[in-house]
């Protein structure tokens, strides 16, 4: 879902500049220049810095992205630094509008869709080009969202196409084909008796394979306990401390663990799964029990306790066996079909075994296909109500694959988006890449409506350093701060008098991600207490000083889809759980908390000393801002809670590796909405979730998302969101400090400019007005494109169609 140094974290390159201020260099050399000059002029006129654009044409722009982007890729870019840019030169189905952001016509020209809201028929214009000439084809769409769900992409932002017909299963690898007909075996064995007949192009959910290799030191169970729907597991220390150990949330007895197998126990051991058995939830997340055996003993484990052998392990001296895949029959395929009936509700499907090497990825139950060449065909898993906000975003972009994939064969799969090679079909096209210093782009001579762009050539710096930014911009070489960049807070009370100072609430939260799987912050005592020593209305009054407003929860108050409306009611009948004083900033609770969880504070001097506190670090992008919040959080734990933290700042490439690689204790993160519904944010904490940094896992929380999403009705469904995100809240994963409002600054010839709640700007609304002192209109570059009012497509799933309309 984009806005790097928010959303999903802030850049740490420097950047460059552009003529005007000093001569082309090195960022220091630059910001130096600028302060220079700047510290002479504090404005004209009212305006911050100059009002005098010298020296660069009316149809170039220059405007600071902040930091140097990812992936200038669709389907793989998951920073804003990289989606700001991809907003420009690629156009998806929809695009949005000046202002508001509501979908205007893009590639698409209408659409159908059924009554029930789930099956949906694009048209495209015939006219849409590829920057090299080619068409822009529905072929071209359905391979970009299939390709962002196939799981050798690693997409991770591919949960935003989960909304799509089977699109969850297959990301996962869980969906499969069969290449020729066979028989769904009851045992991983070629004599073993048949369950049920597969025809070839079946498609099977794959839940297990076989041989398989045990992830633990914890002895399979010589039988169920009875009513184990649910285990938690929690792995031990490597390193000498805890063991393995897990805990039946739901049993109503308990099993003897069988003893350890012949060799030296099962830990690292290659097993045969010789039976499925019943469905449970292993740390939130769905699993299932299986049967396994090992040198002729047998036990019971959960699947999270499973895990691929290790290369080259095959059991103790045995021949390399069959794989055999443990597989469920999968019949909830799209038809997109708005009249056909939904597949009914079956029982539990049969499970067995199949050979491993009868299943091949096939991406023709996903829910997305080229109807022809103009058409595209779309199915969803359910309603949901921000589907066609979601065209005009990144992730929903369409990508070439002949260019992608000449480049993947090659064994360069991210040369294909070098300015040389890369092929788009948006307004604007790369021109020159100089790393970490700035980008260029220029008009896209192909695009449908080239000719009337009034911006022909863009230049994004790249500069991460807000007071240079901002002494740049006083200087006249930026003519707008940029999506991604902020303002340094300690000028804003002098910058927000200013004409040209633009602010307005954005939808993006700040928060703390902590890593569940690390001590001491594996235990939700632990994290609460933290929560609640930090004084948020501090941090965003005395260091963002940006008009953000303090956050208790993880959704802004103001975000739309009836959220905001729901918020309201709750407030006036007082009933709202993020206004409690239970989750407010609260120090002697927190002390509290951190005694219940067993580190005592007692009182040392004028301060405090929780006992027996381990280390605890905080993790950070380089970003002054960044470091301020960071510097102020280490200050309030160790006043408040007698806890001392550490601080680290890495470069932001650097500090996503480490992340991943779950190399941090409590990390720096936000989110900015990719569409305006709650879902977007607590998506990410979803068990299943590529976006989920923090470990945590929880089936209740899952249920009522998947509950929510299901939900047809839309304050009801709101009302299912807020439920979710309380139980969110109550297990703190992520420690929320505030919503964001977006200050920056934008010189007054740019026209076009509309702020908004995403802070998204494309370019191709702007333009730059050399008469702008007679002409006080902000007016876009020309008239938007409106969509008809959606066409009706069959009628309602499962129900007779009516009589037709007169």
């Amino acid at each position: 879902m984009r806005r790097a140094p928010e959303r999903r974290g802030a850049g740490g390159e420097g950047g460059g500049g552009s003529a005007g201020c000093a001569a082309r260099g090195a960022l220091a050399a630059l910001g130096l220049a600028c302060l220079a000059l700047a510290a002479c002029s504090e404005g004209e006129g009212g305006y911050a810095g100059t009002t005098a654009r010298v020296g660069k044409d009316e149809a170039t722009i220059y405007i600071n992205n902040g930091t140097e982007p990812e992936y200038v890729d669709p389907g793989k870019s998951n920073d804003s630094a990289s989606s700001t840019l991809l907003q420009q030169m690629f156009e998806g189905l929809t695009t949005y509008a000046a202002g508001d952001l509501h979908p205007v016509q893009g590639v698409a020209t209408r659409w159908e869709q059924s009554d029930d809201n789930r099956i949906f028929r694009f048209h495209l214009r015939p006219e849409a080009r590829w920057s090299d000439g080619k068409p822009v084809t529905a072929h071209d769409f359905e391979y970009a969202w299939k390709r962002v769900l196939r799981p050798s992409t690693a997409s991770l932002a591919a949960t935003n196409l989960y909304i799509v017909k089977n699109g969850e299963l297959f990301n996962h690898g869980k969906l499969k084909a069969l290449r020729e007909a066979t028989l769904l075996r009851t045992a991983p064995r070629p004599d073993a008796p048949s369950a049920l007949d597969l025809p070839k192009g079946s498609f099977v959910v794959v839940l297990a394979r076989s041989p398989i290799q045990v992830d633990t030191a914890i002895a399979p169970l010589a039988a169920l306990p009875e009513g184990a729907a649910a285990v938690t597991f929690t792995k031990g220390d490597a390193k000498g401390g805890p063991g393995d150990r897990l805990v039946f949330d739901a049993a109503a007895g308990g099993a003897a663990p069988l003893g350890p197998a012949p060799g030296g126990g099962w830990q690292g051991a290659v097993v045969d799964i010789v039976r499925a058995g019943p469905p449970c939830q292993c740390n939130g997340a769905a699993d299932r029990w299986f049967e396994v055996e090992r040198g002729g003993a047998r036990g019971f484990l959960p699947g999270c306790l499973l895990v691929p052998p290790a290369a080259g392990k095959d059991g103790a001296g045995a021949a390399p066996r069959e794989t055999y895949a443990v597989v469920a029959p999968h019949a909830d395929l799209p038809t997109y079909d708005a009249a056909a009936a939904p597949a009914a509700a079956q029982g539990e499907p049969p499970v067995g075994f199949v050979p491993e090497a009868l299943l091949v990825e096939d991406d023709g139950a996903v829910g997305v296909r080229a109807r022809d060449d103009l058409t595209l065909d779309v199915q969803l898993e359910q309603p949901t109500p921000y589907f066609i906000d979601l065209t005009s975003y990144v992730t929903l972009f369409p990508v070439r694959k002949d260019v992608i994939e000449a480049f993947a064969q090659r064994g360069e799969p991210e040369l294909w988006f070098r300015p040389e090679n890369i092929v788009v079909n948006g307004p604007y096209t790369l021109d020159e890449w100089k790393f970490r210093y700035e980008i260029t782009m220029k008009r896209n001579p192909m695009y449908w409506d080239r000719d009337k762009l009034k911006i022909h050539r863009v230049v994004w710096l790249e500069i991460e350093q807000y007071n240079a930014a901002m002494n740049i911009y006083k200087a006249g070489d930026l003519d707008y701060g940029g999506d991604n960049s902020s303002l340094p807070s300690e000028h804003l009370d002098w910058l927000s008098t200013k004409k040209d100072f633009k602010r307005f609430p954005y939808l993006s939260t700040y928060w703390l991600e902590f890593n569940t799987r690390k001590p001491p912050v594996d235990d939700v005592r632990v994290r609460w207490a933290l929560n609640l020593a930090v004084d948020k209305q501090q941090i965003v009054e005395k260091i963002t000083r940006g008009g953000q407003m303090p956050a208790t929860h993880y959704v802004p108050d103001y975000t739309g889809s009836g959220y905001d409306e729901a918020l309201a009611e709750d407030r006036r009948l007082g009933v709202d759980p993020f206004s409690s004083p239970d989750v407010l900033f609260n120090p002697e609770r927190a002390r509290a908390k951190l005694t219940e969880a067993g580190y005592e504070v007692v009182r040392e001097g004028d301060g405090y000393r929780a006992k027996n506190f381990p280390a605890l670090e905080i993790l950070y992008n380089t970003s002054e801002g960044h470091k301020q919040i960071a510097v102020a959080v280490q200050d309030m734990w160790k006043r408040h809670l007698g806890v001392s933290a550490t601080l680290r700042n890495e470069e932001w490439k650097v500090m996503l590796k480490n992340v991943r690689d779950g190399n941090f204790q409590v990390v720096r993160f936000g989110w900015i909405g990719e569409y305006n519904h709650p879902a977007t944010w607590l998506g990410t904490l979803l068990s299943y979730s590529p976006q989920n940094r923090t470990g945590w896992a929880d089936k209740e929380f899952d249920d009522l998302m998947r509950t929510a999403a299901a939900t047809a009705g839309r304050k009801e469904s709101i009302q299912v969101f807020r439920r979710a995100e309380k139980r969110a809240v109550d297990r703190m994963p992520k420690l929320p400090l505030y919503f964001y409002t977006k200050s920056t600054l934008v010189k007054p010839w740019v026209k076009g400019f509309k702020g908004n709640a995403r802070s998204v700007q494309l370019v191709k609304w702007l333009w730059i007005d050399p008469r702008w002192r007679d002409n006080p209109s902000n007016e876009i570059a020309f008239p938007q494109l409106e969509f008809p009012a959606p066409g009706r497509l069959g009628p309602t799933l499962g129900k007779p169609a009516g009589p037709a309309a007169p």
